[in-house]
């Protein structure tokens, strides 16, 4: 095989994956005159922040939405791409019941039957105040275990495959943005937002494409990264497979955003990090409508979505008129997730299997980051690994293994080029 070495003449930086955060990386340096050389496994832009039309709608890889409190992060993302303000509409369907989301404990009580409701009010009124070693004992001793056992354990289950006693107390921490019971009924954190924002057109993809746009140039499509060559504590180099060769980028930095694991693998290191893969199931319905919502999530443990969209609510740059697309997110294990979303829905009476005139089902490898319990001490223990090459640097939600939305990408991409390069302007 030809191999190729791409020598360089100034300071160059490769940005591995063109998702969200390296898009916003490559963007911001690209703002500070910096030469940047943006590397992309597939053949589109947008990772999972990608879009695409079928049947007439615009659909997501996945429901999205953008929220931050960070003004200065959102008047970014405005001054890059036309979005509109919406009005949260969200609901939990569960043991039968529509509830408004997040998750109140009052109207859990006002809703469901008198024996249980009796309970989770017992249970909250005398809860335990356990050590928080785990997601379990963390929503008991906030929650108390009436509420536990009726939503948190079956949903925690559902999205992670696993029971809340294996999940770290500090991604509950993390999910939550709350200290407990308290913010949540305040609605006072990151989880409880009554507005968001949304492209005009071109789905979520939209601001994928306006960070791509200035820095088209230098994204190269179809390279895929199979090692980095590295000299003592630096990397010297990315090889990539390009149009059957094999390529080598010489760069003075490497800002990675791909799966951690991923990159451990390429390094010779083992990073025993879990990703929960998930599969999008999308249902072109011969209706103009099917619920006013922008999304549902599922609480019941035996119901295989884990959340439902509706891409028609979130934006009118749709060309179908009689017809609409819903998008569930199906992150339990199943061998026939268009059947069992079809029976969810009908069991939900959203809606009527002979209205549906196709289906389209989109595998994602790594998901959802599982957050065992220790895996704070695994995540450490790779961190300190990668930060033994000095010139190597980690940014987003798969690569930092945390869970952190569109927002906080960029705000760990900025964060980053200013600690390197100091404050831009």
């Amino acid at each position: 095989m030809a191999l190729v070495t791409e020598s360089r003449k100034a300071e160059r930086i490769a940005v591995l994956g063109a998702g969200i955060s390296g898009l916003s990386t490559a963007w911001l340096l690209k703002r500070r005159g910096i030469d940047v050389r943006l590397l992309e496994a597939s053949d589109r832009i947008g990772g999972l922040a990608r879009s695409f039309e079928w049947h007439g709608v615009k659909c997501d890889i996945a429901p999205h939405r953008f929220f931050t409190n960070d003004q200065e992060i959102l008047s970014t993302f405005l001054n890059l791409v036309p979005m509109s303000a919406h009005k949260r509409n969200s609901r939990i369907f569960m043991a039968g019941h529509v509830m408004r989301d997040p998750i109140n404990p009052v109207e859990l009580v006002l809703k469901l039957p008198a024996a249980t409701s009796s309970r989770l009010v017992w249970d909250f009124l005398f809860k335990p105040t356990l050590p928080e070693d785990s997601f379990e004992s963390m929503a008991i001793s906030s929650f108390g275990r009436g509420l536990y056992e009726f939503f948190f354990l079956p949903y925690t289950r559902k999205l992670f495959g696993v029971s809340p006693r294996e999940i770290s107390a500090e991604w509950g921490k993390q999910k939550l943005r709350s200290s407990g019971l308290a913010d949540a009924l305040k609605r006072n954190s990151k989880t409880f937002f009554r507005g968001f924002h949304y492209p005009n057109q071109g789905g979520y993809q939209a601001i994928s494409d306006a960070f791509c746009e200035s820095i088209r140039d230098s994204v190269t499509l179809g390279a895929t990264v199979t090692g980095l060559d590295s000299t003592g504590d630096r990397i010297s180099g990315v090889t990539y497979q390009l149009g059957g060769r094999e390529h080598v980028l010489a760069c003075d930095r490497v800002i990675s955003t791909i799966p951690s694991t991923v990159l451990g693998g390429m390094l010779g290191h083992e990073v025993k990090l879990r990703f929960k893969p998930i599969q999008i199931v999308y249902l072109n319905i011969s209706r103009p409508q099917v619920m006013p919502h922008h999304w549902i999530y599922f609480g019941d443990g035996d119901v295989v979505i884990n959340r439902l969209a509706e891409f028609k609510n979130f934006s009118h740059d749709h060309t179908a008129e009689d017809n609409t697309v819903l998008c569930a997110e199906v992150t339990v294990d199943t061998d026939s997730p268009v059947e069992d979303v079809l029976t969810a829905l009908e069991r939900y009476q959203l809606i009527d299997r002979k209205d549906v005139n196709d289906t389209l089902t989109i595998p994602i490898r790594c998901g959802y980051p599982i957050y065992d319990r220790g895996y704070e001490a695994i995540r450490e223990g790779a961190l300190d690994f990668f930060n033994g090459f000095e010139n190597l640097h980690l940014v987003g939600r798969n690569a930092e293994f945390r869970h952190i939305d569109a927002d906080e990408d960029f705000a760990s991409a900025n964060h980053l080029i200013n600690e390197l390069y100091g404050r831009g302007e």
